[in-house]
């Protein structure tokens, strides 16, 4: 990961369509590891396509910080100061947003090598 100083991080990155009415910003990012830190943000109404739970490789780290998301499976929706810790393999999802939302999310990758 780069050091920076505080900075408008729309300067070194723009914030890039995942899917429709969801966008995220890459904050930053080491691609050799897969860590990044992003923002990423739902329109009111955005849902995403999935129709079964996403299962990651990597930690996952979320927190809301405006609005809510709902976990369309469980049927249960999460607001502002809701977070989220995610260890690999751990279902979640698919997503929908009433209101849309901010999220700050962390990915890293597990270290192969840790034997905790």
């Amino acid at each position: 990961m780069e050091q920076f100083e505080f900075h408008d991080p729309t300067t070194r990155s723009t914030w890039r369509q995942c899917s429709p009415g969801i966008e995220e910003l890459v904050l930053n990012e080491d691609k050799a590891t897969g860590r990044k830190t992003l923002l990423q943000r739902w329109q009111p109404g955005a849902t995403n396509p999935a129709s079964s739970p996403f299962v990651h490789t990597f930690i996952e780290e979320i927190y809301i910080v405006e609005g809510d998301l709902t976990d369309k499976t469980l049927r249960q929706t999460f607001d502002k100061g809701m977070y989220a810790y995610r260890n690999p393999g751990m279902e979640h999802g698919p997503w929908s947003s009433e209101r849309g939302c901010l999220m700050f999310v962390t990915c890293a990758a597990v270290d192969s090598t840790s034997t905790s």
